[in-house]
């Protein structure tokens, strides 16, 4: 709507009808009234032009209007004492130009381009999914920094809006829905900042349409109350461990927020949930978030896998055998030298000769898989006229041993996989072959004993595994070996 004829030719009516309109209001006479509103009314007036708190303004909220003045339903110009009938969003209201402030039950609004006083329907802060739910054309749906949508008037033109609420540039509002302007980004600004409008201004053009609206002070949400019964919006729950956030719905009836649905931040335990609400799950020290579960695991510490403590990797040296209860830990000492498992890797136990002397292997084993290798290596010494040479090869811890075998190599070809009669022993001889029953012990110089009194120096490697079929333990082995006799040589057998 411009300001044609029809604003020209009511003008000079106008200007005494406000004046009359105003002395009647004061004089509070008793005219019969009609309601314009269609809302439930709307907080105090202000009197800032910036929007902060205060009383006074002529700014109405949602109150009746009197039949043919400002703000009633109308016809036609006929019905209206005061100003002229004019189409706000599909419905005929008396109307009058604005500024100056509008009145009582009234509010100041663009219109087709034009500053108008419309009725104030109490739509400030109605429930909203769009600007279609809201009572005035120039109406806004935003959604305030908690969540929850609400009604907002224009304010464009003198900048006036109810106690509690500030004018505000809609681009730069939190959040707005539907369709106009507004923008979903950009901060809230503080309560009492930057509402006027210069719009009435000598010299400043005034806006062919509404840029700025009425929102909560400080970007809160609209109080909760009658008209706002069953919105929801956000709320938090915050302590020392964290900010969770949950829902909470307006009780309209009591006049309040209530039955915030956030959960109450606590510590990061292991347990698949984001405990203390920053968006992680399960993070942290392990030990720290199995504490439930006890003191960190002996030689090792706690990992949470998928939402379960479990058993962290076991510190160097040690194992977790045989499988147990998790806090057990690793309690299974692995044998210096590990790992041990191949000819390559065989560990060195020394030397040994039928001078005398013997040479220990000993270690766990630490796997239901878990191989040891060893190598030594034998002398015989030239005796001249004996050879006293004997290879043995025992078992000498645990007592009983019905867990351990060995499998003997002689020779400096090893094999990871041997096979023949030197495997899956728990004793082992390797003899010289003479005559009579001594341990290989025989005089040479008889033609049938030279052999014998030859060098049968040699390497062994010594295969260590479990039996099958075996509990396994953590108990050590120990394996002593001489080349100097042990037990008597059986000479009715060939030696390996």
């Amino acid at each position: 709507m411009s300001t044609d004829r029809r604003w020209a030719g009511r003008a000079f009516v106008v200007v005494g009808l406000v004046s009359t309109l105003f002395a009647a209001c004061a004089r509070g006479n008793d005219t019969q009234t009609t309601s314009a509103t269609n809302g439930t009314g709307g907080a105090s007036p202000t009197t800032s032009s910036d929007g902060g708190s205060g009383g006074g303004s002529t700014s109405g909220t949602g109150g009746s209007v009197i039949t043919g003045e400002v703000g009633s339903p109308c016809n036609g110009d006929a019905d209206c004492s005061a100003g002229a009938c004019t189409d706000v969003g599909g419905k005929k209201y008396c109307v009058i130009p604005c500024p100056p402030d509008c009145p009582k039950g009234t509010y100041c609004s663009i219109i087709s381009g034009d500053s108008i006083c419309i009725p104030d329907l109490g739509q400030e802060c109605n429930k909203c999914n769009s600007i279609a739910d809201c009572g005035m054309p120039t109406d806004r749906c935003f959604k305030a920094p908690l969540g929850d949508t609400f009604c907002a008037r224009d304010c464009t033109t003198i900048g006036l809006c109810p106690n509690g609420f500030t004018c505000m540039d809609g681009d730069t509002y939190v959040g707005a829905s539907g369709s106009g302007g507004g923008s979903m980004d950009g901060g809230v600004p503080d309560a009492g900042g930057d509402a006027g409008n210069d719009a009435g201004d000598a010299g400043t053009p005034k806006p062919s349409a509404p840029t700025k609206w009425c929102v909560p002070n400080s970007g809160f949400s609209c109080p909760c109350n009658e008209q706002r019964d069953g919105v929801s919006h956000d709320c938090h729950s915050k302590n020392a461990f964290g900010d969770c956030a949950g829902k909470e719905t307006c009780d309209g009836k009591a006049g309040k927020w209530a039955g915030c649905t956030a959960a109450t931040p606590k510590a990061e335990a292991c347990n698949g949930k984001d405990d203390n609400c920053n968006a992680q799950v399960d993070e942290g020290d392990g030990d720290a978030l199995c504490s439930s579960s006890g003191p960190p695991p002996t030689n090792s510490a706690w990992v949470c896998t998928t939402g379960t403590c479990a058993l962290g990797a076991c510190n160097a040296g040690w194992a977790a055998y045989p499988p147990g209860p998790l806090m057990s830990g690793c309690t299974c000492p692995v044998e210096v030298g590990e790992p041990n498992g191949s000819c390559a890797t065989a560990k060195d136990a020394g030397m040994v000769s039928d001078a005398g002397g013997s040479v220990l292997m000993q270690g766990t084993l630490s796997a239901d898989n878990d191989v040891d290798f060893w190598t030594f290596t034998t002398v015989d010494t030239n005796e001249m006229t004996t050879n006293s040479y004997h290879v043995s090869i025992d078992f000498t811890g645990p007592s009983p041993n019905t867990e351990f075998l060995i499998d003997v190599i002689r020779g400096a070809a090893c094999s990871d996989v041997p096979t023949g009669p030197s495997t899956a022993l728990v004793s082992y001889d390797w003899c010289v072959d003479g005559l009579g029953t001594a341990a290989g012990e025989q005089t040479c110089g008889e033609a049938e004993n030279v052999t014998h009194c030859n060098d049968n120096s040699s390497p062994y490697f010594v295969r260590v595994y479990r039996k099958p079929g075996a509990v396994g333990t953590c108990t050590p082995y120990m394996i002593t070996a001489t080349a100097k006799g042990g037990d008597a040589c059986d000479f009715t057998k060939t030696c390996p």
